[in-house]
């Protein structure tokens, strides 16, 4: 494999800018392929099968950009169709983002507010992660599609999504939570506004991009694919939208220059 090849990072839409960020920081000599399938965003609400058909169509069809490894960047994609990806491409390393339940364990967090989609909360994966706690941590878990929704630009008001959040978190805001999951790679985005609505500033967040930018980089360290060429490093992106705004939307949440 050609150590020049791109690293391929797909999203259901926009969200997973937040570990391609992570990704460059950690590994800025890489070329990244994003591709975010925006035209069917949010995934969280489809039936699992829609969101493996939706997965293993958009990453097969990038196959010929010859990436050397993908990530997928999206924690519904990843608990609907990981297994299934990592069987088309069983040459690849295959990469995928779960909540960082464990994370936030280890941080000494006890009573822990997880923010996903629908799609994650109800799969199996997560149940595995609820699973694998110690029996003292307490988990909450709430969908909050509306966070994608905001990110994802379909409406910019910023007042309605504040209204939104409130309404949400108000019934859990007198939980006494030491730490919040952002169990979509969307929610980052929105972290000066959750903080607001959950009305604690010194709340943590925990979300697994990190971890998920680490993982690529041991994968890509392992298989001797890893670019040795300084400088070399850049962003290329597509979304299924097909339009100015779409790509300019995407620069604006990288918001670094390559």
């Amino acid at each position: 494999m050609d150590r020049s090849a791109p690293v391929l990072v797909f999203d259901s839409g926009y969200g997973g800018i937040s570990v391609l960020k992570r990704l460059i920081a950690l590994m800025p000599d890489e070329h990244y392929l994003y591709y975010g399938d925006s035209a069917n965003a949010p995934y969280g609400p489809r039936p699992e099968e829609e969101i493996v058909d939706l997965t293993l169509r958009a990453v097969g069809g990038l196959l010929s950009e010859g990436p050397k490894a993908v990530v997928i960047a999206c924690n519904t994609a990843t608990a609907a169709a990981l297994d299934r990806v990592k069987a088309l491409l069983p040459e690849l390393p295959v990469v995928g983002i779960r909540p960082a339940l464990s994370q936030a364990e280890a941080a000494g967090c006890r009573r822990i507010l997880c923010l996903a989609t629908a799609g994650t909360l109800a799969s199996a994966s997560y149940a595995r992660q609820l699973g694998a706690l110690r029996p003292e941590t307490e988990v909450v878990s709430v969908a909050a599609p509306g966070i994608v929704s905001y990110v994802e630009g379909e409406s910019r008001d910023r007042a309605r999504f504040e209204a939104y959040l409130d309404g949400l978190l108000r019934p859990v805001r007198s939980g006494g939570f030491d730490g919040v999951v952002l169990g979509c790679t969307h929610f980052p985005f929105a972290k000066g506004e959750l903080r607001a609505a959950l009305r604690q500033e010194e709340i943590r967040f925990f979300d697994a991009g990190g971890d998920t930018a680490e993982a690529v980089r041991r994968a890509l360290e392992s298989s001797g694919t890893r670019s040795e060429s300084a400088g070399s490093g850049g962003v290329t992106f597509l979304n299924s939208l097909v339009s100015r705004e779409a790509l300019a939307h995407s620069w604006a949440l990288l918001g670094t220059e390559i």
